[in-house]
């Protein structure tokens, strides 16, 4: 009669370990490819930008440490300052207005059923199309003679205005990004609202719910993972707006539309002044970083 080959626990630990190097191995090896140019295109050129941060030059003359000058430049420049204040401004318009339609629109094309395709299509064709397509056709929405806009508002009664008046132009170019940007977020709550269970709505029916109940205490608690989502990408992106206001406005008037990305692509590309816009880029990453990680905290509270 056979007996069974037993291992030591020292050997048995040997081939684990063993085991465990050589899967770890493999998967690296797979994502081997994706590292290298992770590394290449994002990893290497932030750590560059974080150097420049606290250098002058870099373009026209030699690179040379200056400490925290360029820090201390955005924190003294007006324009700088109305750069942040006008990125949270577009933000705080764009992100709660394009998230209320869209969740309304969702719930709407959850009871459509003829038709729901077409709907579909519609919301989500100005996504499709390139920021600065969007923005050249918002130019003609917003023209002061024949504007869609303005049109409407001769039909109703009112003057026409100027869409790109220092009082007017933010909340035009946080409309622009609420058009153009719904048809996701209708889609993407679409999904969520779909993937809810039916069975707790019926229950609710059952005890006598109204709607807005079930919407406070059933949609809204389990749309909350969607929502964290949605949050944190709709900052990362909102905090970039750029190609919308180049096009449209160029940070005028009187800077009134200047954001953040804007600021930095002018620091770097017009007036040269490399190591201000590179301080001002790790400044938004860090204001990102710190925004999402807030918005991942409150998020994760029970309601």
């Amino acid at each position: 009669m056979a007996t069974a080959m037993r291992l030591s626990r020292a050997e048995h630990e040997r081939l684990a370990r063993g085991f465990r190097w050589r899967r770890y191995l493999l998967a690296y090896l797979f994502i081997a490819p994706s590292m290298f140019f992770l590394l290449l295109v994002l990893l290497i050129p932030s750590l560059w930008v974080v150097y420049l941060s606290f250098h002058k030059g870099g373009i026209l003359e030699p690179v040379r440490f200056v400490g925290l000058a360029n820090w201390q430049t955005i924190f003294k420049d007006r324009v700088a300052l109305l750069a942040i204040r006008n990125t949270l401004l577009y933000m705080l318009m764009a992100i709660p207005t394009v998230f209320a339609i869209g969740l309304g629109l969702a719930l709407l094309l959850k009871r459509i059923i003829l038709g729901n395709t077409f709907f579909k299509a519609v919301l989500y064709f100005p996504t499709l199309t390139p920021y600065v397509m969007a923005a050249l056709i918002w130019t003609f929405i917003i023209h002061p003679e024949f504007g869609v806009l303005n049109v409407l508002l001769r039909l109703s009664g009112f003057n026409p205005l100027n869409w790109l008046s220092p009082d007017l132009a933010l909340v035009t170019i946080a409309m622009l990004e609420v058009w153009r940007g719904v048809g996701f977020w209708t889609l993407l709550f679409l999904a969520a609202l779909i993937s809810l269970p039916e069975e707790l709505y019926q229950a609710a029916k059952v005890d006598g719910a109204s709607s807005v109940s079930q919407f406070w205490h059933i949609t809204l608690p389990l749309l909350r993972p969607t929502f964290a989502f949605a949050v944190v990408m709709a900052t990362i992106w909102n905090f970039q707006v750029f190609d919308s206001i180049i096009i449209l406005t160029d940070g005028g008037p009187n800077y009134s539309t200047a954001s953040v990305a804007w600021y930095v692509y002018k620091q770097t590309f017009t007036f040269s002044n490399v190591g201000v816009g590179a301080a001002m880029s790790v400044l938004m990453l860090l204001a990102i970083l710190v925004l999402t990680l807030v918005q991942l905290r409150l998020l994760r509270r029970r309601w």
